[in-house]
């Protein structure tokens, strides 16, 4: 009897090791802030986002971010090149605002995104929420 406790709990630590150690998904909502670069200048932007998965490795991304000069609805897909690594592209709702390319690195719940454009970049910092 007191291995077969004895295996349980040993099994018990084994699973729950296992679901520390599988992999955080970026899927789901997001939130947060940073800073908006352009040419002449810059702006805080604060934004929500949304990754729904399509595949294993991609994801669609849909935002709503917010600056002094207005609001913006963003679009877009992003894939897993490894790791805690994502990249791909942004394009805005709005036609004169263009895209870009977008780069995100995922720490734990924090996601670190990184857009650039012909326009400028954009560096922001995302938390689950």
């Amino acid at each position: 009897m007191r291995h077969i406790v004895i295996l349980s709990v040993i099994a018990l630590g084994a699973a729950v090791s296992a679901a520390q150690a599988a992999p955080a998904t970026i899927e789901g909502s997001w939130k947060g802030s940073g800073i908006v670069s352009y040419r002449n200048g810059a702006d805080n932007v604060q934004c929500r986002v949304r990754y729904a998965r399509i595949t294993a490795k991609s994801f669609a991304v849909s935002s709503q971010c917010a600056t002094t000069s207005g609001h913006y609805e963003l679009s877009g897909r992003v894939i897993s090149v490894g790791g805690n690594r994502y990249t791909g592209w942004v394009q805005s709702a709005q036609s004169n605002q263009g895209g870009g390319r977008v780069q995100l690195v995922q720490q734990g719940n924090r996601l670190a995104v990184t857009v650039t454009s012909r326009r400028g970049s954009a560096k922001l910092t995302l938390s689950r929420g």
